[in-house]
C-alpha cells in the first residue's frame, strides 16, 4: 500500500468512528477531554506510529485543536503480533486486506484507548497501565490528585 493510500484510508476510518479531520489530526471530543489522533512517519521505515494525546479541557481552556504532543497524558495505538506489543504500521508489511486490517487495528484501539475512557474515566486509563505516568504532565497528575 502506497503512503497517500495508506492515509486516505486511515483518514476514512477515523472519521467514520467519530473523529473530526482538521489538519493532519484528528478529533474526537467530551465533556471532560479532547481525544488527538496525529501520525508520525516512522525515519527509519515505510511505517507510521498513531500518536494520541488526552488533553484535559479544564487545563487548556480555548485550546481547540491541539497536537497530540500537547496531550496530559500520551501513548500509542499497538497491536500484538508474534506474542509482542508493537506500535508501528509497516507499509510493506500490510496484509492483502490492508483496508479490513487497518479498520480493525483502529477500531480495537479506539475502543481499547478511548470508548474505555469514556465509560470509565482517564483515571481508570492510569491505573490499568501505570506505565503512563511516565507520559503524563505534571500539571496533569496534580489535576487527577484533586479530582
Amino acid at each position: 500500500m502506497d503512503v497517500n493510500t495508506f492515509k486516505k484510508t486511515v483518514s476514512e476510518q477515523l472519521v467514520s468512528f467519530g473523529f473530526e479531520k482538521k489538519r493532519t489530526s484528528f478529533y474526537k471530543r467530551n465533556a471532560d477531554l479532547i481525544y488527538v489522533v496525529g501520525l508520525q512517519k516512522s525515519k527509519h521505515s515505510d511505517g507510521f506510529y498513531f500518536n494520541i494525546g488526552y488533553v484535559i479541557k479544564e487545563l487548556h481552556q480555548g485550546l481547540d485543536y491541539p497536537k497530540d504532543v500537547d496531550g496530559d497524558i500520551r501513548t500509542r495505538f499497538s497491536l500484538m503480533s508474534s506474542g509482542r506489543e508493537i506500535d508501528i504500521l509497516e507499509l510493506d508489511e500490510l496484509p492483502s486486506n490492508a483496508v479490513d486490517y487497518i479498520k480493525d487495528f483502529l477500531e480495537k484501539n479506539i475502543s481499547d484507548l478511548i470508548d474505555e475512557v469514556e465509560e470509565n474515566g482517564i483515571k481508570h486509563l492510569l491505573d490499568k497501565d501505570p506505565t503512563l505516568l511516565y507520559q503524563t504532565s505534571l500539571k496533569a497528575k496534580q489535576y487527577l490528585e484533586k479530582s
